[in-house]
């Protein structure tokens, strides 16, 4: 049990029952890194003044009492969890009764639900089209369509990173705008290219980070409130354009260097040409550091 106690992500916390009275005996890492209180600190504390249970109209200790009565379920329970840094975390609270020598413990697992808590109040003023939670590693944790044109089931982007679903030409500004949002703790809201399948959409995006309670941050909230299905031309030539801005190339230097004429090129550009020739296609896709079908999607080798 201890070895597990220490490995789970989830925060948790092992109370025991010590003469009518609780204590905290013992904390994994994840809950003082969430709660941003040192172990010390939390050691023979009170346990109901590190969560709160007063929204549900019960103690502490008829909470407790409550959720480990059954053996075979896990029921839980929506509460706060104080911590140092911010105002109480809303948080789902589960617990599990053992018995050692003679004395009685209770293992509590508490969930974070501060992300899914702001994207349920912020559906209720806006229509949005998908959210998603997004780690430290840009991993996708969670994604929920709404009104989206997606055809694809949302798990299969779970543990996905982000910046693999944004097209590369928009990949390097959309990097800056995260780091930003992490680094100043602010809201941002940015404009790219998104692949999902073998569609891409334009798409406004809202991206809101969270922090644990001993500041280091935890995880993005993103909004895709607009998503714009491409045509296959649009799509070719403005990544081309995108590319081209990106990495500095002008026309014609793009001409000079691939022995492409500047009109061919303008045209490709343009999306007056809206299907090279496979030869022209991979002398500007090698030229711009990417393979062809990063290009044009229906680029076949």
């Amino acid at each position: 049990m201890n070895h597990l106690f220490y490995l789970l992500s989830d925060p948790m916390l092992i109370i025991e029952i010590k003469k009518s009275r609780l204590y905290i005996r013992d904390v994994n890492q994840a809950f003082t890194v969430f709660s941003g209180f040192k172990k010390s600190d939390l050691l023979n504390l009170d346990p109901s003044m590190a969560i709160s249970t007063a929204d549900t109209g019960n103690s502490f200790y008829d909470v407790i009492h409550s959720l480990s009565e059954d053996e075979w379920s896990t029921p839980s329970i929506e509460c706060n969890l104080v911590t140092k840094a911010s105002e109480p975390a809303p948080i789902r609270l589960s617990s599990r009764k053992l018995q050692s020598d003679g004395l009685t413990f209770y293992v509590l697992i508490c969930k974070d639900l501060r992300e899914t808590k702001w994207i349920d109040d912020y559906i209720v003023q806006n229509k949005i089209m998908v959210s998603a939670i997004v780690d430290e590693k840009y991993n996708i944790k969670t994604l929920k369509h709404y009104y989206a044109p997606v055809q694809q089931p949302a798990s299969s982007y779970i543990e996905t990173t982000i910046y693999e679903l944004i097209l590369e030409h928009d990949r390097s500004k959309a990097k800056r705008v995260f780091e930003y949002a992490k680094n100043n703790r602010t809201a941002e809201q940015i404009d790219f290219q998104l692949k999902l399948g073998d569609r891409s959409y334009s798409c406004n995006a809202l991206i809101q980070p969270f922090y644990n309670g001993n500041r280091s941050f935890k995880n993005f909230v993103v909004i895709l409130m607009n998503m714009q299905l491409n045509t296959q031309e649009e799509d070719s030539s403005y990544k081309l354009r995108m590319l081209m801005l990106s990495k500095n190339v002008s026309v014609t230097s793009l001409a000079q260097s691939t022995l492409i004429s500047l009109t061919t090129i303008s045209k490709i550009r343009n999306g007056k040409i809206k299907k090279p020739q496979r030869l022209t296609a991979e002398l500007i896709a090698g030229e711009l550091g990417v393979r062809p079908e990063t290009i044009w999607s229906n680029y076949k080798r």
